[in-house]
């Protein structure tokens, strides 16, 4: 009985949207930090740069808000960080509808398909996953789309803002660990001391009068274990004044600076992807996991 009633809202749920009583989107499931917000917001775009109707799924904010390790906060703050985004969200009646059809189609990194098969999606289609997006989201819809403003930014984070660009040769180090301070399936094994140490000598190498600041979800762990370890004098600073409440705040920070030392994890390199200087220097880590990021980025330094 009860296949036979699901059966029949499917098949009345399929004719509306036949009919167009009900319009059919594109939803894109929404999850994680501040960068994976920025890049499924951008899947959801390449389908309304195609004129069809786009929402998102903010279910993972309304009921988890924390990372896999359920300590450091994941909330939704891609409207914080950019409040001028159009931006619609799902209801619980359209999640049901959508649920109910399996209107979903799912690939996360599934290496035996297509990876780009996700943009052959049409309405009603449900899109929950981690795809390997064109390089046009990568090279043109991330600087397009996402403009940093000091306006948004509260005091304490606008010092900080000024201090680096009024700084000649800022580097930013960040410094991923949290779920990522062990090995990962996606990420491989977390960035070790002696990258960090090797990309510091780089950037001396390469720049006459560097300064470092430091970003990390974990700033006390940089100030103690890290820090004495590394090839600096008095010429760094850590930033301590975002948690990962706040992680926008210091991707706009990673942004302003000249050059980016990246880590595990995205903020590094999407504050790379944001700079808007032409002759950044980016180091990643030298890592099989790390080389998808060679064609996204101009002329990575892997170390």
């Amino acid at each position: 009985m009860k296949n036979a009633i699901k059966y029949f809202f499917k098949s009345i749920i399929r004719l509306l949207f036949k009919l167009h009583v009900l319009t059919p989107k594109i939803v894109v499931l929404m999850d994680g930090g501040i960068c994976s917000q920025m890049y499924q917001y951008l899947i959801g775009q390449q389908f309304a740069e195609k004129g069809y109707k786009v929402m998102y799924d903010l279910y993972f904010f309304e009921n988890c808000s924390k990372d896999p390790n359920g300590i450091f906060a994941r909330n939704f703050d891609l409207l914080k960080a950019y409040p001028y985004l159009r931006f619609t969200s799902m209801t619980n009646m359209e999640r049901h509808i959508y649920m109910l059809n399996s209107y979903h189609f799912n690939n996360y990194y599934d290496k035996d398909i297509d990876q780009l098969n996700y943009l052959k999606s049409t309405p009603p289609a449900y899109l929950g996953g981690y795809y390997h997006a064109p390089l046009i989201l990568w090279k043109e819809m991330i600087p397009a789309y996402f403009k940093s403003d000091i306006k948004i930014m509260d005091k304490a984070n606008q010092k900080a803002y000024l201090e680096i660009i009024k700084t000649k040769d800022s580097v930013a180090v960040h410094v991923r660990r949290g779920d990522l301070n062990v090995a990962h399936p996606a990420y491989g094994t977390p960035a070790s001391i002696q990258y960090f140490i090797s990309a510091i000598k780089y950037m001396n190498a390469q720049i006459k009068a560097p300064t470092y600041f430091f970003f990390s979800d974990e700033p006390r762990w940089v100030k103690e274990k890290l820090i004495p370890q590394l090839p600096l004098e008095n010429n760094y600073r850590i930033s301590d004044i975002n948690g990962s409440d706040k992680g926008y705040m210091d991707l706009f920070l990673i942004a302003s600076c000249k050059h980016q030392i990246t880590s595990k994890g995205s903020l590094g390199k999407f504050g790379a992807l944001m700079s808007d200087n032409p002759n950044k220097l980016v180091t990643l880590c030298d890592d099989k996991t790390e080389y998808e990021w060679k064609y996204r980025l101009d002329n990575p330094i892997f170390l």
